[in-house]
């Protein structure tokens, strides 16, 4: 197995921002973010149908676990569910809570890294870095490609934006991305506790579902 990670960072340093969307975010998938819950569901189906129904969220009084870091004008967010396949939907619904720019990393052993920004609920750009064979093996839907977007909210240069999109290796691509933005994307929650250096620079945040 190769490696597997995912991270979510949001362009605002305010801590009163980012902890009303976090809290709104666990009021919505708190189950899902505990781990406890057997509800198999696509998070944004789980959203949606108790939007519509006005359900209540059931595990009231869990805890969901983040960890957190500053950088730069970004703030990363951890959590142990976190992985390519949920972080973008954590992400998307995160960003009808919080309407600074929202960034999602996805990394899936070594075959993909899906860059994806977000703001108010709207994926705003999309970036598939891989091989044509893993587009085609794992049927990668539609990239979304907003230069302008991701240049204004990246704040670099179009020489840098050019560089970085023609990048197909996975791994070099999220080394490219760090290196242009200064932000630390080669990390999971799950790699804290065996990792000194890491247990430093992350603060942990519980949060309880309401």
């Amino acid at each position: 197995m190769g490696t597997k990670f995912a991270n979510l960072h949001i362009k605002t340093e305010d801590q009163t921002i980012i902890i009303e969307g976090l809290n709104q975010l666990n009021n919505q998938l708190g189950n899902k973010l505990t781990g406890y819950t057997n509800d198999k569901r696509n998070i944004i189906d789980q959203y949606l149908q108790r939007i519509e129904k006005e359900e209540p969220n059931r595990e009231k009084h869990l805890e969901v676990t983040y960890y957190i870091d500053h950088e730069r004008q970004w703030t990363t967010i951890l959590n142990d569910y976190f992985e390519w396949g949920t972080i973008e939907q954590v992400g998307e619904l995160l960003s009808k809570c919080i309407s600074e720019p929202i960034m999602t990393i996805g990394f899936f052993d070594e075959d993909i890294f899906e860059f994806t920004l977000f703001q108010n609920g709207k994926i705003k750009f999309k970036k598939y870095f891989c091989g044509e064979w893993a587009s085609e093996e794992y049927d990668l839907n539609e990239e979304v490609m907003d230069v302008k977007y991701l240049k204004e909210v990246l704040e670099i240069d179009q020489e840098s934006i050019d560089k970085l999109l023609q990048v197909e290796n996975p791994e070099e691509a999220v080394d490219e991305l760090a290196q242009l933005i200064h932000i630390h994307l080669w990390v999971s929650s799950n790699w804290i506790p065996e990792d000194e250096e890491l247990k430093k620079k992350y603060s942990k945040l519980d949060l309880k579902i309401m």
